[in-house]
């Protein structure tokens, strides 16, 4: 077990500063890789043996409970009676608390604690005792409101008051919720910081008590704290010269889950006495990428600086590569890795590709499939396993097979159209569990009046999928979807941009693979779609290329780094738009992503891209722009896929508009239909000029000039007489 002798071996001349320093409130600026968690655990020890401090008096407040476990590991192999330290992440801290000092606060220590899926349940109930659609009215939308209204310590009268929300039905949802909660003495994972705060500023004599019991107090990741955490540390140290916050400005990305950069810039005003000591030497990456980025992240105003250097050397030259569409970007990074690895110099699990939005995924996980490659998505499904996506792929399975009670399930009331359970449960034993598909249902007579009109829309939209299913254009099938089911339109109406974002990719993925296999139909798609699904052996040892957001990236270090997409719109991401506070997040994002690197460091972009449903050509990031030209090495690619990927920046509905999609129809609405007649010469906007051969109901037989026999519903096709 090391001793205090060997401090000095084991931390640089600013590590022991901070270790060393007691008699009035510290902040240490911990640069990116600069060892602050190694700080942290000296300290603790620091403060048993050299300043007699007893080990329960001592609390450690980290985000994670992996961070506190790996902390407490830490501070136990330096010093075993170390173990009675309290080193808890915030909300265990709260809930522990609570328990012990709740009835002095007028919190019953009994209480339960919810977890969100519990939180989301009670919030469905309550929507729906309010009258009010689910569906619309997303429980977990008001989730979320909630945790940010409690992270702010707003209740819902002060909620109300603040005017916190324009969403009329927020108030009294988060009230009713509220009410619920106390009655049942249940708590949520807001509450338990909230109630404490909240309680414990209203108690002098239970601050008292506390203060009396930690005598010293570190927070672990300060820049990540939002408005409740910050009073709740106060409370405990503020008239003290016992705390220790240890963080970094120029990683603050969190703003969009509550937390404040504030309280990191302005700790040294709240605790006058403030000793600051900066961590700038890096132990993770090579000078080149510390430079570089330390050159991005200086454009950032308000920051408290810090000017990093390793002993590692200065390494490779950042590589910066411009690919002419965002697949032969993929390509160009799968290749890369293949030869990374395939020449030893790195395995699969040293590398990580890091992007901006969770749709851009959906190539990468297409082009490493294809090519072999091991991944796994980290923070979130894979691209097929979202939910917005799996809805849409079983509405077309259920036209493919009417007689799929599993897809009926998932998609008969998605979007809401007033067929709930006992209704879907008519249709079921009607059909299929008599051995007759779906769409031959005859029992409107046994379905509620109100409900009639939903269920025959409903299966006349699976009936027109089923007729166009085999011949039609995979990617006219997906857009007839995505407009005659209300889909798109019903996510907007969530605010589920992403979501939004998703599908679109969806319709990217089905136009590449109509592009790929012209003759094949969206039956094949589908079925490549399930086939992908398989995945690498988890046991074989080959270990896998991490594919990550960017937000999901802090805390994490690999050999080598990808960040793709690096384009205006893309990242910075187009909803910071001309903001001010948002660009300088986006930009400390880029940071984060950047100095994640530990050897080697590649960029890219795209000239044209196809995300959101639309081929457009972007500039390049502001961020390249910043970065010193002399540390990068630009490749640039003449590639033949702008071509081919090129729609003239229109949506993927035929409207020239800055939106991915063309705001859907409230009802769906029927096309004019055209007046046509067998022999008369059409014009279709992706498969050029054509013969109308049979007209049937609606269904025009078309054969194009390349010889290829389609078949189109004319409400939906945008075809046009041609002379």
């Amino acid at each position: 077990m090391r001793t205090l002798k060997h401090f000095e071996n084991d931390l640089n001349r600013a590590q022991l500063e901070a270790v060393y320093h007691t008699g009035s409130p510290l902040l240490v600026l911990a640069g990116a890789g600069s060892g602050k968690t190694r700080v942290i655990t000296y300290k603790i020890v620091y403060l048993i043996r050299e300043r007699g401090l007893n080990p329960g008096n001592i609390l450690a407040v980290t985000f994670t409970n992996k961070a506190s476990n790996e902390m407490k590991e830490r501070v136990v192999s330096l010093r075993a009676e170390a173990k009675e330290v309290w080193i808890k992440t915030f909300h265990s801290t709260s809930a522990t608390l609570l328990r012990t000092i709740g009835r002095s606060i007028d919190v019953d220590p009994r209480f339960t604690i919810i977890d969100q899926q519990d939180q989301i349940s009670i919030l469905r109930k309550i929507i729906k005792e309010c009258r009010l659609d689910p569906e619309l009215y997303k429980p977990s939308k008001y989730a979320y409101l909630i945790d940010r209204a409690k992270d702010m310590l707003l209740d819902a009268g002060n909620a109300l008051a603040g005017k916190f929300s324009g969403d009329p039905a927020f108030h009294d949802i988060y009230r009713v919720y509220e009410e619920k909660l106390n009655k049942e003495n249940l708590m949520d994972f807001g509450d338990l910081i909230f109630r404490l705060t909240r309680g414990l500023s209203r108690n002098s004599e239970a601050v008292k008590a506390l203060k009396e019991k930690f005598h010293y107090v570190l927070v672990d990741e300060f820049q990540d704290t939002n408005h409740a955490q910050y009073e709740l540390l106060k409370i405990l140290t503020l008239e003290e010269d016992n705390v220790c916050v240890v963080g970094d400005e120029d990683q603050s990305i969190y703003g969009f889950r509550g937390a404040k950069i504030e309280n990191i810039l302005n700790f040294s005003k709240d605790y006058p006495k403030t000793r600051i000591i900066k961590l700038e030497e890096n132990y993770r990456s090579f000078q080149t990428i510390l430079t570089a980025s330390s050159q991005l992240i200086s454009n950032n105003t308000g920051r408290l600086g810090k000017n990093l250097f390793t002993r590692r050397g200065m390494g490779e030259k950042i590589t910066f590569f411009h690919a002419g569409s965002d697949r032969s970007e993929a390509r160009f990074i799968a290749d890369e890795i293949l030869e990374l690895v395939n020449e030893n110099r790195f395995r699969y699990s040293d590398i990580a590709v890091f992007y901006r939005v969770n749709a851009q995924s959906r190539i990468f996980e297409s082009v490493f499939s294809r090519q072999l490659i091991p991944f796994t998505v980290v923070g979130g499904p894979r691209f097929y396993e979202r939910e917005e996506v799996k809805d849409i792929i079983a509405y077309l399975r259920l036209a493919m097979n009417p007689m799929d009670e599993i897809s009926l399930s998932r998609i008969a009331n998605k979007p809401p159209r007033g067929i709930g359970e006992k209704t879907l449960k008519l249709l079921i034993e009607s059909t299929i569990e008599r051995g007759r598909p779906v769409i031959d249902f005859k029992g409107e007579s046994h379905i509620p009046p109100s409900r009639r009109s939903s269920v025959k829309d409903f299966l006349v939209l699976i009936q027109e999928l089923q007729l166009m299913v085999q011949e039609s254009p995979p990617p006219d099938l997906i857009k007839l979807l995505f407009d005659a089911s209300g889909y798109i339109d019903w996510l907007r109406s969530q605010g589920e941009e992403e979501r939004m974002r998703n599908l679109e990719e969806l319709y990217n993925a089905v136009e590449e693979f109509s592009r790929e296999h012209p003759e094949s139909s969206i039956s094949e798609f589908v079925e490549e779609v399930s086939l992908s699904q398989g995945g690498f052996d988890e046991k074989s040892g080959i270990g896998r290329v991490f594919l990550i957001t960017l937000h999901n990236a802090k805390g994490l270090e690999f050999p080598v780094v990808f960040i793709a997409g690096m384009e205006e719109g893309i990242f910075p991401h187009y909803l910071s738009g001309d903001n001010a506070s948002d660009i300088q997040e986006e930009r400390r994002l880029c940071y984060v992503g950047m100095t994640r690197a530990m050897e080697k460091l590649y960029l890219s972009a795209a000239k044209v891209r196809k995300l959101y449903g639309r081929s457009i050509e972007r500039g390049l990031s502001k961020f390249l722009m910043e970065l010193p030209s002399d540390l990068v090495h630009y490749h640039e690619e003449k590639s033949p896929y702008i071509r081919e990927y090129s729609t003239g920046g229109r949506s993927i509905t035929g409207s020239p508009s800055h939106r991915s999609f063309s705001r859907a129809k409230a009802k769906l609405k029927e096309r004019e239909l055209l007046d046509l007649q067998v022999n008369d010469r059409v014009f279709h906007e992706q498969f050029g000029k054509g013969e109308v051969l049979e007209i049937e109901k609606g269904i025009a037989s078309i054969r194009f000039e390349d010889g290829k026999k389609m078949k189109f519903l004319l409400k939906y096709t945008p075809l046009r007489k041609d002379a």
